[in-house]
């Protein structure tokens, strides 16, 4: 077989005028899960991670729009239903709930979400019917990158879509939080539309949303994107009470497995040292 290797056409001069340098890693991969029950034993039983953050029962407008805008656009320009493209209904939790658990290894997460029929609980069947898993399958699963704490997620969406029309990679979607009709209205929404906030913020306040109660989910923020290939992409912050809860989880799994992973964080600065 032959192999080619393209790694040096980046140039480095590419690579610094991209947006690497607010990210600091892999925060979680997620799968979309048949069986919340089996899957839980598995990657906590079997494999040893530990629980983070679990909810069931989630719907709203606003995270219906966070998951599946792109989808939505979709089939109000082929002129078919959201669900014949895989869209359960979350809008108003009387028809379709999506159940959530993220699951710590230390130095990255792994997140099952759970589409179900709002009148049944987690040991519900998911609402589509599983993908082939073979390699050459594109199956349900999404990649979260992890944002700096001190990147404007709001921001660094719209950049993000910039700097990829910059380059001519035009198909990169990135998700708001409200309803739209088509990808114009949807470059023209307010920045404090961009990211999922789970939490009061005053500077990004959605109406109707930033003032609900959270629980334990406070500090999560998130917003899903498209890729150049159409995979579904996530980039999100984790502060407040989410992460007292992340840090619980990854000390768990270092004390059962013997492993010293730590949180990421943002190298400080260097001091330019005086002539």
């Amino acid at each position: 077989m032959k192999q080619h290797d393209n790694a040096s056409n980046i140039s480095d001069e590419q690579s610094a005028n991209g947006l690497g340098r607010m990210l600091q890693g892999v925060q979680h991969v997620g799968v979309t899960v048949d069986d919340m029950a089996k899957s839980l034993e598995f990657y906590c039983e079997v494999l040893g991670g530990k629980v983070a953050l679990k909810g069931s029962g989630f719907y709203g407008s606003v995270l219906h729009n966070t998951l599946f805008q792109k989808e939505e656009i979709d089939a109000l320009q082929q002129a078919v239903s959201a669900r014949s493209l895989g869209v359960p209904d979350l809008l108003d939790g009387s028809r379709d709930a999506l159940d959530v658990c993220f699951i710590s290894f230390g130095n990255t997460c792994v997140e099952l979400l759970h589409f179900r029929d709002a009148r049944l609980d987690e040991n519900a069947p998911n609402l589509f019917a599983k993908l082939p898993s073979g390699v050459g399958h594109g199956n349900a699963s999404h990649i979260s990158f992890h944002v700096k704490d001190d990147v404007d997620l709001n921001a660094f969406a719209k950049n993000l879509e910039e700097e990829c029309r910059r380059r001519g990679i035009t198909n990169v979607v990135c998700n708001h939080v409200v309803h739209v009709r088509s990808h114009e209205e949807r470059l023209a929404l307010p920045a404090k539309y961009a990211a999922n906030k789970f939490w009061n913020d005053p500077d990004y306040f959605v109406e109707g949303y930033s003032d609900s109660e959270f629980g334990d989910f406070q500090g999560w923020s998130l917003f899903y994107c498209k890729g150049p290939n159409g995979e579904q992409l996530e980039f999100n912050q984790v502060t407040r009470k989410a992460k007292i809860h992340f840090d619980r989880a990854r000390g768990q799994y270092n004390e059962a497995n013997g492993t010293e992973f730590e949180a990421p964080r943002a190298r400080a600065p260097k001091v330019k040292e005086s002539v």
